[in-house]
């Protein structure tokens, strides 16, 4: 099996077919308008194709928790069941998990993170808890870690 990590990321991937998008505008809108059709097309096929695996895999009884721990884990994989809606964990969880990844570095600083709300709006309401030893820097530093965890594992929120 291919190994992941020698891919392209899903960030890269997705810039590509963003600047393909722009360049098909320059034959006009009709030779855009059938681009972007068309990666809705492919982008509907693999979703229905990643949902039925998933349904496969759960008929017959391979889905447990701890497969969908491994694959809400691996942020390729949670990306894209994000983008077609069948990531297994709700944004607050998806939070939660993010926060639980970033909380040993602000233990390391003398701190906690703590997920008060996620509202209907998709802004997801932190505590910050204790003080950040060392470098007046830390702060932002962890700022910046939580940020990235949680665009990471719920883009949806803002």
């Amino acid at each position: 099996m291919p190994d992941a990590t020698s891919s392209p990321d899903a960030r890269s991937v997705g810039e590509r077919i963003e600047r393909l998008l722009d360049a098909s505008a320059a034959d006009g809108p009709l030779a855009q308008q059938r681009a972007e059709e068309l990666v809705r097309v492919v982008a509907d096929l693999y979703g229905r194709g990643l949902e039925r695996m998933l349904e496969i895999a759960y008929d017959a009884g391979a889905l447990d928790d701890a497969v969908l721990d491994a694959l809400a884990d691996d942020d390729l994989v949670a990306s894209l069941l994000v983008v077609h809606g069948l990531h297994p964990y709700s944004v607050e969880q998806r939070v939660a998990r993010a926060l639980e990844r970033v909380r040993p570095y602000a233990g390391s600083h003398g701190g906690d993170i703590q997920l008060v709300e996620v509202t209907e709006d998709g802004v997801a309401r932190l505590q910050m808890l204790g003080s950040c030893d060392g470098c007046a820097s830390s702060s932002a530093t962890l700022d910046n870690a939580v940020r990235h965890a949680i665009e990471a594992a719920a883009p949806e929120v803002v």
